[in-house]
């Protein structure tokens, strides 16, 4: 059974990052809105103007069927296949709303039929497989510390989340785009993993106005994440795993237990780098 809309989720982190219009369009629903409301709710969150939003359409399994599946039903009729009353599905709309050109660039990935090999477990390309965690799991770290982002390339979590935590808060924002993590932090659990793109930048404003809120860096980055994106067809990635509860704000981690807690944070690596990769 999905959890009732409720709108005071959207009053903590990372809910609260969300679009100011878009937060206000939802704080005055009396209710879940449909399926066909969410093109009003995404048109809220302003785009670039050298991209265009899918409708969102109530889902049809005959319409799955007859275009092959979900992802070739988003390309084929720029109509995302939406559940009425599923949150998974809600913040599907909202990744769109504010992240397009990213969105774009995993559907291009998902419906290329030149990938491959493709793995006999689920038909897909590496690249596929790729797309579908950062789909469901992924996240965009954007610093302007260097140092802070080899400190999460190591997975030296408390060094970067504690023992330097002035200089993480000061450099370094974090950007929910996995509409699966944003569904599971509704009722968190240790150990909620997010797969990034970890992204160095020349320059962040200042803390409050650094969220997608702030139009023209949303659009610089969605654009920089796309292209990361497109790139995972001729080369090999890491999307590094970030304990999504150790980010200041996420949880009560506001004391060094919490980074010595094996619950929370995990120490050992749990991706292989290729020795030449590089995320920025």
């Amino acid at each position: 059974m999905n959890a009732s809309f409720a709108p005071d989720c959207f009053e903590r982190p990372p809910y609260r990052d969300f679009h100011a219009r878009f937060l206000s369009a939802l704080a005055g629903l009396p209710s879940w809105p449909s399926p066909e409301q969410y093109d009003e709710l995404a048109a809220q969150v302003p785009r670039a103007m050298d991209v265009q939003l899918p409708r969102f359409v109530r889902e049809s399994r005959e319409a799955l069927r007859q275009l092959g599946g979900y992802e070739q039903h988003v390309a084929g009729r720029c109509a995302v296949p939406t559940r009425p009353e599923h949150w998974h599905d809600f913040f599907n709309m909202a990744v769109w709303a504010h992240f397009p050109k990213l969105r774009w660039a995993l559907n291009s990935l998902h419906v290329d039929p030149a990938l491959g090999p493709k793995d006999p477990r689920n038909g897909r390309a590496p690249a596929q497989n790729l797309a579908a965690t950062f789909d469901e799991a992924g996240m965009l770290v954007l610093s302007t510390s260097r140092s802070v982002l080899e400190e999460l390339r190591a997975l030296h979590f408390k060094r970067a989340f504690w023992e330097q935590r002035a200089q993480l808060v000061d450099t370094t924002r974090f950007w929910i785009v996995g509409h699966g993590l944003l569904e599971s932090l509704l009722v968190p659990h240790p150990g909620l993993t997010a797969r990034s793109l970890l992204l160095h930048v020349a320059a962040l404003p200042s803390n409050a106005a650094a969220q997608p809120a702030n139009d023209e860096l949303r659009f610089e980055v969605d654009a920089l994440a796309a292209a990361h994106i497109g790139a995972w067809r001729v080369g090999r990635t890491v999307l590094d795993p970030v304990p999504v509860l150790a980010i200041p704000g996420y949880s009560d981690n506001h004391a060094q237990g919490f980074y010595e807690d094996m619950r929370n944070i995990r120490f050992e690596p749990i991706s292989r780098r290729p020795r030449d990769g590089s995320a920025d």
